[in-house]
């Protein structure tokens, strides 16, 4: 009778149970093999086990120096010797399959292994025996692949992206997800089966129609990155703006396959643009009617003395900065009254020679540069003529409000005689137009106690 077990294997011949020929063939396998015996010193390590543990020669069980290299825990600790899956095999524990191992080498590189332990009993003998791979990789593809899924879900729920697609160039379809879908006013069954690209673009403003077909047929042509903005229109009939990021993906012979890639809503990138173009064009146009200010400032000044001249006009121009300042600090969009009265005469006065008096009021900015040189003009006239030229003088400045129509009252106390001027100088000229600018009335009583002023605008 034939023996079935001549039938069914076949054993190479030569093996039979020459250890040193098995350990050879160990010895040259890809896979990393760890052979141990119960109460043995050392294991046995195969070449590539070596090379992955980033062992020397001679023997390296259990590790000398756990510190040095061996498996770590996730918070750093070293392993126990117990707690390598070839240990919890030979003293009972389920067979390990696939298990993942954080290991510092001797070199003090990292690397993740995956391992398989179990045992066996070859003629009667417990042998533990453990194979491993070097899995450091494929682990941190799959890490880098995970963050990015969880990066690109964060963005998803964060409403930064707001559709993907992926463009099968040889069929002319597109696929979508439901949020592009809703977001360009599809069906999203159509988009999950594929539709022609042509129908995606219908809800694309018709003035970026052009620019998007140039990029799309641009980036087709010759592979790579894509990037465009444009707006899209919405259900309620107005448009959004978004950018379109993806990649043309080519074949070996040059030819384009597949092109995806996501949108972004850009709509509040695009506001701050607009914000910051209005902001620039608005400190351009301020910028350029300051030039215009100091320019007549200089031509109209008296310069027949020329200190008094340079005093004048440089107190003017620092007038007209630190106008230009409070505007700055407010991103353009005015100044508080209070404060820009409290900058000039703190500028020329002591803080217990004037009080103010009023309730919080923000000029618009087109006001504050006009206003501010007001304030100026009135405190070095004070400082010249009135008040604020003796030592006891007082200026006292009270405003108040109702329905942005503004009065505001400068008072002199405490100064020298006061007569009205024989002439009308540039200063008195000046703060007349300034009035102007604010389509606001100003009156002056030449008291002999001191000058009192009215000033009326609407803010």
């Amino acid at each position: 009778m034939t023996d079935v077990r001549s039938q069914t294997q076949h054993y190479p011949a030569g093996l039979g149970e020459d250890i040193e020929t098995w350990l050879a063939v160990l010895d040259e396998m890809p896979v990393g093999v760890t052979i141990v015996e119960p109460g043995a010193t050392f294991p046995w390590h195969n070449k590539a086990a070596k090379r992955i543990l980033g062992l020397g020669e001679g023997p390296v069980w259990p590790p000398s120096d756990a510190a040095t290299y061996g498996a770590v825990h996730a918070d750093g600790r070293p392993y126990e010797v117990d707690d390598y899956p070839l240990a919890r095999v030979l003293q009972g524990a389920p067979v390990v399959e696939r298990e993942l191992m954080r290991y510092r080498r001797a070199d003090g590189s990292y690397r993740m292994l995956e391992l398989s332990a179990s045992w066996v009993r070859p003629h009667g003998r417990k042998l533990g025996i453990c194979t491993y791979q070097d899995v450091t990789a494929e682990y941190e593809a799959r890490k880098e692949l995970a963050e990015t899924a969880e990066r690109i879900q964060l963005a998803l729920d964060a409403g930064a992206i707001v559709g993907t697609w992926v463009w099968n160039v040889a069929e002319d379809l597109i696929v979508t997800d439901e949020l592009f879908a809703r977001f360009f006013g599809l069906d999203p069954e159509r988009c999950r089966q594929g539709l022609p690209p042509r129908e995606a673009m219908v809800s694309v403003h018709p003035d970026d129609h052009y620019g998007v077909e140039q990029a799309v047929t641009q980036a087709v042509s010759r592979g790579g990155p894509y990037r465009h903005q444009y707006r899209v229109r919405q259900q309620d009939g107005g448009y959004r703006w978004v950018e379109a990021s993806g990649r043309v993906e080519m074949d070996e012979q040059g030819r384009p396959t597949r092109f995806p890639g996501v949108l972004l809503d850009i709509a509040a990138w695009k506001q701050a643009e607009e914000a910051r173009d209005l902001l620039m064009r608005e400190v351009d146009h301020r910028a350029r009617n300051a030039l215009a200010m100091v320019q007549s400032l200089v031509r109209l000044t008296d310069a027949e003395d020329p200190e008094q001249f340079r005093e004048e006009v440089g107190g003017r121009v620092d007038a007209m900065a630190r106008a230009q300042g409070t505007l700055s600090r407010s991103n353009w969009e005015g100044g508080v009254l209070g404060e820009l009265i409290q900058a000039e005469l703190s500028t020329y006065a002591a803080p217990e020679q004037f009080t103010l008096e009023g309730p919080k009021l923000t000029l618009p900015a087109e006001q504050v540069q006009p206003f501010s040189m007001i304030m100026h003009e009135m405190a070095t006239n004070a400082v010249k003529h009135g008040a604020l030229s003796a030592a006891d003088g007082k200026v006292e400045v009270a405003w108040r409000a109702e329905r942005r129509r503004v009065e505001l009252t400068w008072t002199e106390r405490g100064g020298p005689a006061v007569t009205p001027p024989s002439r009308c100088g540039f200063g008195s000229r000046l703060i007349a137009r300034l009035a102007q600018q604010l389509n606001g009335e100003l009156e002056q009583d030449w008291r002999p106690e001191g000058l009192a002023a009215r000033l009326t605008w609407r803010a």
